[in-house]
């Protein structure tokens, strides 16, 4: 007898389910989508204990007659493609026919629903794929309900992640649909509370700014383009508006939400100038000729294939460097003007060098190179050359070290950041108060205790703000802390959510957030602040890596120099 068999129905459905729908703002994603496609004006979604428990998505779209709506439990049934040519040049976002009888194989779904006019519709339901009732009941546009998501795949629901964690990936994904649809208007429940709620906008512009706030927006500068095939309008960030992490980058295609590393790559091509680790915040909106566009690819349709990605990868460019023209980036200060001192006892500085000698003579006649790097024996104070922005000379005795102040400094503030045990001395005189999306207030507010922990504390305020009451000491040394691109910047991170525990998440908050108060690049360290950072430095766990496992200096040592050049 051979080893091949034809699956059952009942589990090749649940295999199929799982290939379309993986969690809970997957079957989110996929009934708005559905929703959009039926011409909603406004979609209504409530979800209970991370949608595991319960999704309801209700529109007011066109709905469905009793035949339709029984057909769209069964496979491969679709209205929105009739032949394999239609494959070709799709325009819906739900076309594969797959999403209802996918979410229904894997869960108890109710479906009510009633073409426009008519006076009344059908109420349905269904368990494992299977319909158990239909009868009429009065109905406008359409409601599906989903009860005890997965309830019949128990290894797929073991994997989902913590009520919060679904929460939050459902904000996400209504997020992105809610900026790819400006005109629908959305609301959100999550277990009984108001999330989102977004009244139909004018356009990309007003959505943006419902879901972020306007000091948001005042941050991102609006470009566009129209060449044959293509529409364009992006929105990106002014100059020194960066951020720690790639939050914020969205990319949309003829409406629909898409991730496409290669495009968001255009971006960073035709800004002027980006400081290292840091990221622009975007928005790009496509409008594409549907033939030249393959949305076919993907399970979940998160991924498209262009004919002309070259030239929309140019288009996109093009844009940003056109538009970002008017804001000239802040250049670095030229070498050897970092305020070091310029006695008799300096050195020279090249080109792309600066050196600092503490006002002493540091060159005497005879003086053997490591001797130079050394100082006086004895004595703390450590001559050091600064190379280039980021990266100083210096020695131990041992031979020469080079070090990378952001990742040495990030080492320090990260470790300070784990070891705080509850709010900082340092409140600000008048508490600052900052708007974020919903999906970071959620996060954010969700971990209040961890936040607290590292020193921040963060409350509750009005609509989509919050305010920020304290922050460490460290912090508030720096005077150009971006307090608003933190907070977003932890709410990423809080948003990911992939630590096993509560400690592997504050470590993972504070790698982010130590970032935002390190020196950077283009800031010169007076002798003392060298110092100050090197003891800071050794009395770390780890002091010879950043947090993000990056070396925070490099060791050559006498032996290794004569082998470099070969005095050996």
């Amino acid at each position: 007898m051979g080893k091949i068999k034809i699956l059952a129905p009942e589990v090749s459905d649940r295999l199929r389910a799982g290939e379309v729908i993986e969690r809970p703002s997957g079957a989110v994603k996929e009934l708005v989508e559905n929703s959009l496609d039926a011409g909603a004006g406004h979609i209504k979604v409530e979800v209970k204990k991370g949608g595991k428990a319960f999704i309801s998505v209700l529109d007011d779209g066109e709905g469905m007659g009793p035949g339709d709506a029984v057909l769209s439990l069964e496979r491969h049934a679709t209205s929105k493609i009739a032949s394999g040519e239609d494959l070709s040049g799709i325009t819906t976002l739900g076309f594969r026919g797959e999403a209802l009888p996918s979410i229904a194989a894997v869960s108890e779904l109710t479906l009510l629903t009633a073409p426009a006019g008519a006076s009344e519709g059908l109420h349905m339901e269904a368990r494992a794929g299977r319909i158990i009732e239909s009868r009429p009941a009065p109905a406008r546009g359409t409601t599906v309900e989903v009860r005890e998501l997965f309830f019949n795949t128990p290894a797929r629901r073991k994997f989902l992640k913590s009520d919060a964690a679904e929460n939050l990936q459902i904000i996400s994904a209504l997020t992105r649909q809610a900026l790819s649809h400006p005109g629908t208007g959305f609301t959100l429940h999550v277990d009984g509370q108001m999330c989102m709620e977004l009244p139909p906008a004018q356009d990309e512009r007003e959505r943006i700014m419902q879901i972020y706030g306007g000091k948001f927006l005042e941050g991102l500068l609006e470009g566009g383009a129209d060449e044959r095939g293509f529409g364009l309008k992006v929105f990106f960030s002014r100059d020194g508006n960066w951020r720690a992490s790639r939050s914020h980058q969205f990319i949309f295609v003829n409406g629909r939400p898409v991730r496409d590393p290669g495009l968001g790559h255009a971006v960073y091509g035709g800004l002027a100038a980006l400081p290292a680790g840091r990221h622009p915040v975007f928005f790009i909106f496509i409008e594409a000729d549907p033939r030249a566009v393959d949305v076919n690819v993907h399970p979940q349709k998160e991924e498209v294939r262009f004919t002309e990605k070259d030239r929309l990868y140019r288009l996109i460019r093009g844009a940003v460097m056109k538009t970002g023209r008017q804001e000239e980036p802040g250049g670095a200060l030229p070498a050897g003007t970092f305020g070091l001192a310029a006695g008799p006892g300096a050195l020279p500085a090249s080109e792309g060098m600066s050196v600092y000698s503490g006002g002493q003579a540091v060159y005497p006649e005879g003086a053997a190179p490591l001797d130079l790097l050394m100082g006086p024996a004895g004595k703390k104070r450590r001559p050091f050359i600064r190379l280039g922005e980021m990266f100083y000379a210096y020695s131990d005795g041992q031979g020469v070290i080079l070090l990378d102040q952001h990742a040495a400094h990030e080492r320090v503030m990260y470790e300070k950041l784990l070891k705080n045990v509850g709010p900082c001395p340092g409140q600000f005189l008048f508490p600052l108060c900052m708007e974020l999306s919903p999906g970071e207030r959620q996060a954010v507010l969700g971990h209040r205790e961890l936040l607290l922990e590292m020193g921040f504390e963060v409350e509750e305020f009005g609509g989509q703000s919050v305010i920020l009451r304290s922050a460490p000491e460290e912090f508030l040394k720096k005077a150009d802390v971006d307090y608003a691109s933190l907070i977003a910047d932890a709410a990423f991170g809080l948003q990911e959510d992939r630590a096993a525990d509560a400690s592997g998440l504050k470590k993972k908050v504070a790698a982010r957030l130590a970032c935002h108060a390190s020196v950077r690049g283009s800031e010169a360290l007076s002798e003392a602040e060298f110092e100050r950072l090197l003891e800071d430095l050794e009395r770390c766990e780890d002091p010879e890596h950043c947090p993000h496992g990056r070396p925070t200096r490099v060791r050559l040592g006498h032996e290794e120099l004569k082998r470099m050049f070969r005095r050996r």
